[in-house]
């Protein structure tokens, strides 16, 4: 599924997390962007048929690490506007983007070419196995009502 920014997508997150990380305007790096939702945009209101895009999420994003700066940049203010380009993932799910290329100049782009990989989040799906298995009855136990 084809995943792009909306309005709903948070990206002043995006925005924060590349300040934190020193990125300026102007500048063209190569970054790993970690912690990326993406799940599925609604069916057609028209045609009832799935849509096959995919709304990406900025807030649940981790820290940026930049690889390498290409273009140094002016200083200034990054751009409000976002734009994700050529990330398709296969299903719902928190992907790390790694070695993507972002430009901060008219838009903040962050772009997936040849050299960028998208990787499912590795925490994802994981669960602490010594937990015991969710359960209604498990707040009853030894409770005065009669639940055992």
């Amino acid at each position: 599924m084809e995943a792009h920014v909306t309005a709903y997508s948070q990206a002043h997150r995006l925005r924060e997390r590349m300040a934190q990380a020193e990125v300026r305007h102007g500048q063209e790096i190569r970054a790993d962007l970690p912690g990326i939702r993406v799940t599925a945009m609604g069916r057609n209101w028209f045609t009832g048929r799935p849509t096959g895009k995919g709304e990406v999420f900025f807030c649940t994003m981790g820290p940026v690490r930049v690889r390498e700066t290409a273009t140094p940049g002016d200083g200034g203010p990054l751009p409000e506007n976002v734009v994700v380009q050529g990330l398709d993932v296969p299903i719902d799910g928190t992907y790390d983007l790694i070695d993507v290329l972002v430009q901060s100049n008219g838009d903040l782009r962050v772009i997936m070419d040849g050299a960028s990989r998208v990787v499912p989040e590795a925490r994802q799906g994981q669960r602490n196995r010594s937990e015991p298995p969710l359960s209604y009855g498990v707040a009853f136990r030894g409770s005065s009502a009669g639940f055992t």
